[in-house]
């Protein structure tokens, strides 16, 4: 299945579709709060949800590296990637894959939209990552990094609040 691509210009109509859709954000916030309960109650360590942030990588800003990325959750944690939020009209995709690019899963694409300062969207199918994984950033420029970030929840436990999730 394509990845669906809800972008941010719209009328007022489409914009309380918009809204309904992010609220509900096909459930992986859900998906993250079940996941951290059924871990907690299996090793009884106290778990958590948060937002996706750059200290979670080890990384210290929010920006999308540009090429392949190999990221190893530490143990109870989980990685649930919902969507994009973008400024970079060269950022174009985001490939998935299980492990060190060994399972292809899916790209994620982005569309510049010349009438807006930014992009936002909330992307399908949504992974859940476990273990190891790795992304790939697409940007029809040369350059380091793209002005891009993958909108998500961490699961970890309660004492790595706010630290790396990352080996």
């Amino acid at each position: 299945m394509p990845p669906l691509l809800y972008e941010s210009i719209f009328d007022e109509a489409d914009r309380e579709i918009f809204n309904y859709l992010t609220r509900h954000a096909f459930g992986r916030y859900e998906d993250a709060l079940a996941e951290a309960a059924r871990i907690e109650k299996e090793k009884n360590i106290p778990m958590t949800v948060e937002a996706f942030k750059p200290i979670h990588f080890g990384w210290g800003e929010y920006k999308l590296p540009v090429g392949t990325t190999f990221i190893m959750l530490q143990d109870n944690v989980r990685f649930y990637p919902v969507g994009i939020f973008s400024t970079d009209k060269d950022f174009t995709t985001i490939k998935w894959w299980e492990g060190a690019k060994v399972n292809y899963l899916f790209d994620w694409i982005t569309f510049f939209v010349p009438d807006t300062k930014e992009k936002s969207a909330t992307m399908t199918p949504q992974p859940t990552f476990k273990t190891s994984f790795s992304f790939e950033v697409v940007s029809t420029v040369a350059k380091a990094k793209v002005d891009a970030w993958i909108l998500g929840y961490v699961v970890l436990p309660e004492t790595m609040r706010e630290m790396k999730v990352t080996r």
